[in-house]
């Protein structure tokens, strides 16, 4: 999967350790982080991948071409098992792009897209595991999403993810085995892979997936669920956290993007207004507009106002809803994931740390 050319996009969060950067090809020391996910029945509930997997390896690139990067202080073959998928983010110079990666040799990697023109002598890079289901979920559903019963998935939760080609694939934890034929053992699957064994799946830290709950209620016992409140459930979910901003791509139409930090980040703390198409005197029609779940399974929708009205009704420069006039939207809060509904061309989007954010 190819992240610097394609659209991209889990869940606010609270921070548990502190990182530690070290030399060239010594795996350094994430920040670890938890989110959680408030879930929605009858609904599919948009979730951002805000979490990643560890860092596997790090250093300096000293040149790249077209489809390779190499590091003359690499021990790729040693640190990169060809099992595993991974995915190359620059941490210097071109900070945040990123791109699928595999070893190629000790020294070399090999790239899914053209760094060449990003990566000078002394870029430095860090090298992830790409984060699975299991790796996310729990290898036996440690969330506590609902399962299949035999393979029955028409009450259980499903897990919407991006397949690289334009849709999503599904997948669903199979809570109860199935001993008659066709037998299907407990664990994640596919639901259209049989018993094959999903729970390697790669779901990228740049990724929107979909939770789809087919329920109308959550029951009161379920984990996570107060007696009193039936209609929502929270997952909890851990994993390595992005220590700098990343770049994603938004094409014209609807893009959903990861919020990629694991915290609370408003529409002003995202500085969004400098990556996307700013509105005239209050006019939308060109603009790029900000798509952010309102939480009962709708949709309230921003836009920057780049250039301020005089005439009746005024309205200031700065984020607006759409539907609010000129009340001051800046410090609404992005969900995990949201959709910017792009009006032009295809555009590189930063999606950065907060500024007050200290790792």
């Amino acid at each position: 999967m190819k992240h610097l050319l394609r659209p991209t996009l889990f869940i606010a969060g609270t921070l548990l350790s502190a990182a530690s950067y070290l030399s060239a090809q010594v795996v350094s020391t994430d920040p670890v982080g938890y989110v959680t996910e408030t879930l929605k029945p009858a609904t599919f509930n948009l979730v951002g991948v805000n979490l990643a997997g560890a860092v596997a390896s790090s250093g300096a690139f000293e040149s790249a071409d077209a489809s390779s990067a190499t590091d003359a202080e690499g021990d790729f073959l040693t640190t990169l098992p060809s099992s595993d998928g991974y995915i190359l983010s620059l941490t210097s110079n071109n900070v945040g792009v990123n791109t699928g990666a595999s070893a190629f040799s000790a020294t070399a990697i090999t790239t899914d897209d053209d760094l060449s023109s990003f990566i000078t002598a002394g870029t430095t890079y860090e090298i992830r595991k790409v984060a699975t289901i299991s790796d996310l979920f729990g290898a036996t559903n440690s969330v506590e999403l609902a399962g299949a019963n035999q393979g029955d998935t028409s009450a259980a939760d499903i897990i919407w993810i991006p397949n690289g080609s334009g849709g999503y694939s599904q997948y669903y934890y199979n809570a109860v085995a199935r001993t008659s034929f066709p037998p299907l053992s407990t664990g994640w699957k596919g639901t259209t892979t049989g018993a094959t064994d999903a729970s390697n799946t790669p779901i990228y830290f740049t990724a929107g997936i979909f939770i789809q709950v087919q329920r109308a209620e959550f029951g009161a016992s379920e984990h996570g669920v107060d007696p009193n409140d039936l209609t929502s459930k929270n997952i909890v979910v851990s994993g390595s956290v992005i220590t700098q901003s990343t770049e994603v791509v938004a094409e014209n139409g609807f893009n959903i993007i990861n919020r990629i930090f694991p915290g609370s980040m408003t529409l002003e703390e995202s500085q969004l207004e400098g990556e996307i198409t700013q509105a005239v005197e209050g006019d939308t029609s060109a603009a790029d507009i900000i798509w952010i779940s309102n939480g009962s399974g709708g949709y309230d929708q921003y836009y920057y106002n780049g250039v301020a009205r005089t005439s009746f009704p005024p309205l200031s420069t700065g984020w607006k809803g759409t539907t609010s006039g000129a009340t001051d939207a800046s410090a609404t809060e992005l969900t995990s994931a949201v959709f910017i509904e792009r009006k032009g061309s295809a555009t590189m989007v930063t999606m950065p740390l907060p500024v007050t954010t200290n790792l």
